[in-house]
């Protein structure tokens, strides 16, 4: 987990975001969910910045089957490729 100097002790894991939050706010652990989230906590969570960490890493992969693949699957990959590298560019300086 980003910022935190040793490996954490996982209990619990979910892939939903609001699943992760809710197990929060059980009192079941903690999480790192992304600022626009931060927003949508339930009662009894609290967000905090995380600063100083290693940077996240995000992997964004593409299946399909070995055949060749079809107009419609180029142009799905195309634009999740765009999307990828848009998404890993940096934010331009505030004006």
């Amino acid at each position: 987990m980003p910022g935190l100097d040793e490996r954490p002790e996982i209990a619990h894991t979910a892939r939903d975001w609001l699943a992760k939050l809710h197990l929060v706010a059980a009192g079941c652990g903690l999480t790192i969910v992304p600022a626009a989230l931060a927003a949508a906590a339930p009662p009894g969570v609290r967000a905090l910045p995380v600063r100083g960490g290693p940077q996240e890493q995000r992997r964004v992969l593409l299946a399909r089957l070995p055949h060749p693949p079809t107009d419609p699957v180029t142009r799905v990959a195309a634009a999740l490729r765009a999307a990828a590298l848009d998404a890993d560019a940096p934010a331009p300086p505030p004006s």
